[in-house]
C-alpha cells in the first residue's frame, strides 16, 4: 500500500523576502522571514491541496532548521524523513522583489546542509513506495551532493513509481553555464515528468522558440512535459497530445513560489485523474494545465512563497469565480 502520494526531495531553506519592491537588496532595509525551497514550496502546496506527502533532505541543527522541521509538520508535510545535520547551517536565501514583482536571489549559505548529502540520508525503500518522487536542483550544484543525488535518482527503480523534475536554474549558484547544463539535461532525461520554465526551456534545449526546444526536451523517458510561459500560460505535452492553456489574469504582487503552486497542481491533477500521465487524453491534460495555472495565478497575487500557496477549496472558489465572469474558456 502506498504511504504518500508524493515525496519531494531536495532543499528547503528560509527566504528573506524584501519588504520594498522596487529595491535592489542592497538598498533594502526590511525583509520578512519565510519557508522557502522549490521542493519544500511543492511538499506545501500538495499538502494543502489534500494529498498525503513527505519531505526528504537535510536542514542545519540550528534556529532555522527547527523553524522549517515545525512549518512543514504544521501544514502536514510529514518530516521523518528529513534529516539533522551537526556540522552545516540551514541555506538562507535573500529576495528582492522588482516592481512587477519579478524577483533577484542572493544565496548566503556557500555550504549548506541542503547540499551535504549521502546515500544514507535518504530511504529508498520509502521513495520506491510513493506514486511520485519529486526532485528540486539546488543540491546539483555542487560535486559531491551531485553524485549523491544522481546515485539516488538510479536507485528508484519502482515501475509504479514517477520521477519529477524542476531545474529551477540559479545561475549565481553554479560553476558554470556548461556544468549547469549538462547536470540538469542529465537528470531532466531519466524522470516521467519534467517541468519548467520557458527560459529553462530554451536553455536546456539550446533553442530559440518553444516549438523547437520541445523536442529536445521530450525524451525517451518523459511521459508528461510541462513548460511555464508567465502570463502566457502553459505548454504541456505528453506522447499523445500537446496543449497551449491560457493564463488567469491576476493583479500580481509578488512571483514567489508561482512555479512551485504551479507543479503542485500538476501533479495533484496528475493523481486525481487516476491515469498515467501518457495515458491522458487532450482535453485532460487540458483542464490538468487550466487547474495548475490557477495555482499559479492565485499564488502570484499573494505575498510569500508557501503562505501563498492556495488550499483545494480556495482553488476551487477562484475557478468558479472567474468561471462565472468569463465562461469556460478563458
Amino acid at each position: 500500500m502506498r504511504k504518500y502520494d508524493v515525496i519531494c526531495v531536495g532543499e528547503v531553506l528560509i527566504d528573506m523576502i524584501s519588504r520594498e519592491p522596487g529595491k535592489s537588496l542592497s538598498e533594502t532595509g526590511s525583509f520578512s522571514k519565510f519557508a522557502g525551497g522549490a521542493p519544500a514550496n511543492v511538499a506545501v502546496g500538495m499538502a494543502k491541496l489534500g494529498r498525503k506527502v513527505a519531505f526528504s533532505g537535510k536542514v542545519g541543527r540550528d534556529p532555522f532548521g527547527k523553524f522549517l522541521r515545525n512549518y512543514l509538520n504544521e501544514y502536514s508535510v510529514n518530516t521523518d524523513l528529513l534529516q539533522d545535520d551537526h556540522f552545516h547551517k540551514t541555506r538562507l536565501a535573500f529576495v528582492s522583489i522588482d516592481r512587477d514583482g519579478d524577483r533577484s536571489f542572493e544565496f548566503w549559505e556557500k555550504s549548506p546542509a541542503d547540499s551535504a548529502l549521502s546515500l544514507n540520508d535518504f530511504s529508498i525503500d520509502e521513495l520506491n513506495r510513493a506514486n511520485i518522487v519529486h526532485f528540486g536542483s539546488l543540491p546539483l550544484c555542487t560535486p559531491d551532493s551531485r553524485k549523491v543525488f544522481l546515485q539516488l535518482i538510479n536507485s528508484l527503480e519502482s515501475p509504479n513509481t514517477l520521477l519529477s523534475f524542476d531545474p529551477n536554474y540559479r545561475e549565481s549558484l553554479w560553476n558554470t553555464k556548461e556544468d549547469a547544463y549538462k547536470v540538469l539535461k542529465t537528470v531532466a532525461s531519466h524522470v516521467q515528468i519534467l517541468k519548467m520554465s520557458l527560459e529553462e526551456a530554451l536553455f536546456l534545449s539550446g533553442e530559440n522558440s518553444l516549438s523547437k526546444a520541445v523536442p529536445e526536451l521530450f525524451f525517451s523517458s518523459t511521459k508528461i512535459l510541462a513548460i511555464t510561459r508567465g502570463k502566457n500560460g502553459c505548454f504541456l505535452k505528453n506522447q499523445h497530445a500537446a496543449v497551449e492553456v491560457p493564463a488567469y489574469k491576476v493583479e500580481v504582487k509578488d512571483t514567489t513560489g508561482c512555479g512551485d503552486a504551479f507543479l503542485a497542481g500538476l501533479l495533484s491533477g496528475i493523481i486525481q485523474s487516476g491515469k498515467a500521465p501518457d495515458e491522458l487524453n487532450e482535453e485532460e491534460l487540458y483542464l490538468i494545465g487550466r487547474r495548475a495555472n490557477a495555482a499559479g495565478a492565485l499564488t502570484a497575487s499573494r505575498f510569500g512563497a508557501t503562505e501563498a500557496l492556495p488550499s483545494q477549496i480556495e482553488l476551487d472558489e477562484f475557478m468558479q469565480s472567474v468561471k462565472k465572469r468569463v465562461g469556460n474558456y478563458l
